[in-house]
């Protein structure tokens, strides 16, 4: 309960805000060490200690319990300084060391402090994070009519956290654009009756035709054995299920949804008849309406697969209380220290860590939620198209991104409900967006990379009203093609053609149109071949007829060095594969961040030996030094087709000539597969 002096003068009522108009600076070593630059010198913040030495005695001698909180995470943080700095050469990271004088102003995503400093850059103003403490109260303390943060609930399925949870719920049913309204059920569902403690539940089937309230659980299959439905179960299934029988978060999702008064229940291992494929086609392609029609999705983030309980948690929160009066009421405050990876709204909303982040079809199944309650290993959090809030009481008015924007809000907090549509750009901006984070995420099924996104691809598909073609959108493919390899590497197995991004397994990026950059080439005709009925699902095979300039690469045969494997082009400086004092290095369709790169590299090169090489100019840069995006592709031998492997940049210089001034009806077609 003791404070120092320095912690009771603390003007909680009136401390300065954080200051809206600073850059934040994210190192690339660790997403949790923050900097921001640009802080403006007159507004930092209440003055804490000015010394670490002085912190330190506070906490330890005095015995104060908020700077016992504050100097553990300053002291975290310095460590991970250290380690940053001894494993970089960086001089300018050296320099941005903090000065640990400390500063306090008001948490801006909820109650509580940020605790900040000043750092020896020579870049004016370059503030570092060093903690974040959160401020809650219990339900029954007066302050809890004006600090909206409570203790984190070590039982999910306590009484208080079940209330919570309906809580925010029946909070978000005011929003009309958060809450469906007579939607149609699933195909199938799970019936959990309306006896609560009935130990059995049952598969229903509605025909399409019914309506009613569901809601949806989204989790990772994992490892363990999956409670699946098949041809031989399914009859047996519609009569009775035993709940024992079951998966614990299986359980526990039947449980949380008879608590809510809600009857039915999806879970795609059950509701999908997982050994009959046109079944699974047919509802697969279905999971747009699936989620966006739920009344609730639960999602079981912090679960590695259905074994492990939804209401498992593994929160550590030590908390300190003090007597604290804010805005005129006084009372107990509980303070506890913010984890640095849940301090930031750009990382934290993410969910990075959690099983559940690391999976291909969650993805959809978070974007497509209207509202969603996670169970995460620290906390409840809920997300809904108004903002997102956590147990602790952190909240913004920002979701994960999505392919619709949030409902206004008007000057008097009343729901201002508008039609979701957003423009073009905004659209295509969430989708790419979306797709570099679904590239890094794991499938038990290769196979699934389109299907798992085909609930997404669908909705964009209607609000672009564009045709879908293998991942990508029909008018948008000049700018489209030319995607950016990370750390990917292509899949043994086909399921998508060569100029596709689902063709790879891991990152990709795609410039947005408009960015800079003016075609020069003209897709003639595309052909797809889907291997179901599903036009967002897998395909056979994609053929795209293309006009456009190209230019003849050659494998460079002069000082060949297995170390240093170049490519040239006919007449033109060498284009280099390793560093080279040349503006152009190829970006193949591998993984560009493996320890192997040069090794990869090296018998990537000499795998095209013999084969013809091209580039495939397909756009423009419209400002600056003249210069060209082009694909790699090479001709399949005995064939007037050609593939991709990866892409390139060219300039007027190693080209010799002007691709744009070209004619037209110069430029050769070819068939891209």
């Amino acid at each position: 309960m003791f404070l120092c002096n320095v912690c009771e003068a603390i003007p909680w009522d009136n401390l300065p805000p954080t200051p809206t108009e600073e850059i934040l600076i994210v190192s690339s070593d660790n997403a949790y060490l923050q900097e921001f630059w640009e802080w403006p010198r007159d507004c930092i913040g209440y003055s804490h200690y000015q010394s670490l030495e002085a912190l330190n005695s506070s906490a330890k001698d005095l015995g104060c319990g908020l700077c016992r909180l504050i100097y553990k995470q300053v002291e975290l943080c310095r460590l991970k300084l250290e380690e940053l700095q001894s494993r970089r050469e960086d001089s300018e990271f050296k320099h941005a060391w903090p000065l640990w004088e400390f500063w306090i102003t008001k948490r801006p995503d909820g109650d509580g402090i940020w605790v900040l400093s000043y750092t020896d850059s020579d870049k004016e103003g370059l503030v570092r994070l060093l903690a974040a403490i959160g401020i809650s109260v219990r339900d029954e303390d007066p302050l809890s009519s004006v600090i909206t943060g409570r203790p984190v609930e070590h039982d999910g399925e306590s009484p208080t956290a079940i209330s919570r949870a309906i809580g925010w719920t029946d909070e978000c049913n005011r929003h009309v654009a958060c809450c469906p309204h007579n939607t149609l059920l699933p195909s199938r569902v799970i019936d959990v009756g309306d006896n609560r403690s009935s130990p059995y539940v049952r598969l229903w089937e509605t025909g399409g035709i019914e309506t009613g309230a569901y809601i949806a659980l989204s989790y990772c299959w994992g490892k363990s054995p999956q409670y699946t439905t098949t041809k031989s179960t399914l009859d047996y299934r519609k009569r009775q299920i035993p709940i024992s029988d079951l998966p614990q978060m299986h359980q526990d999702a039947i449980k949380l949804t008879r608590e809510f008064g809600i009857r039915y229940l999806w879970i795609d291992s059950m509701c999908i008849c997982q050994d009959d494929y046109d079944d699974w086609e047919r509802e697969s392609a279905r999971m747009l309406s699936v989620y966006a029609n739920a009344y609730l999705t639960i999602n079981a983030s912090n679960g590695k697969d259905s074994s492990v309980g939804l209401f498992a948690k593994v929160s550590t929160r030590e908390y300190f209380e003090f007597e604290q009066t804010y805005q005129g009421v006084s009372g107990h405050a509980l303070a506890c220290a913010v984890p640095f990876e849940e301090a930031m709204q750009h990382v934290y909303i993410q969910l990075k860590d959690d099983p559940v982040s690391h999976r291909g079809w969650t993805l959809q199944e978070r974007v497509l939620s209207r509202r969603t309650l996670f169970y995460s290993g620290g906390q409840m959090m809920f997300e809904c198209n108004h903002g997102f809030r956590k147990e602790d009481g952190w909240a913004i008015d920002e979701r994960f991104p999505s392919i619709s924007s949030r409902p206004q809000t008007g000057s008097n907090g009343q729901t201002k409900d508008k039609d979701l549509s957003v423009s073009t750009s905004e659209l295509l901006r969430s989708w790419y967006q979306l797709l570099a984070t679904y590239g890094g995420r794991k499938l038990t099924k290769a196979s699934d990379k389109l299907p798992a996104v085909s609930g997404l691809a669908s909705i964009m598909s209607e609000r672009l009203n564009d045709e879908y073609v293998a991942g990508h959108w029909r008018s948008l493919l000049i700018t489209e093609l030319p995607w950016q390899p990370g750390d990917c590497k292509r899949v043994p197995e086909y399921r998508a053609p060569s100029w596709s991004w689902a063709s790879v397994d891991g990152g990709i990026g795609i410039r947005l149109k408009g960015s800079g950059y003016s075609p020069l080439a003209e897709v003639l005709d595309v052909k797809i071949k889907l291997k179901g009925t599903n036009p967002y699902g897998e395909v056979t095979e994609g053929r795209l007829l293309i006009q456009g300039p190209m230019q003849r690469l050659y494998l460079s045969t002069d000082g060949w060095d297995p170390d240093r494997p170049r490519l040239s082009s006919e007449g033109s400086p060498v284009l280099c594969t390793t560093s080279a004092n040349l503006e152009t290095r190829p970006q193949y369709d591998f993984d560009a961040f493996a320890d192997d790169r040069p090794q990869q590299e090296r018998r990537f090169v000499k795998g095209l030996n013999g084969l013809e090489l091209y580039a495939l100019i397909l756009l423009s840069c419209s400002h600056g030094e003249d210069h060209y995006i082009a694909l790699m592709i090479v001709r399949e031998p005995g064939s007037d087709e050609y593939r991709r492997v990866g892409i390139l940049t060219l300039t007027d210089e190693t080209l010799g000539w002007k691709p744009g001034e070209q004619p037209k009806d110069e430029r050769p077609f070819i068939t891209l597969i």
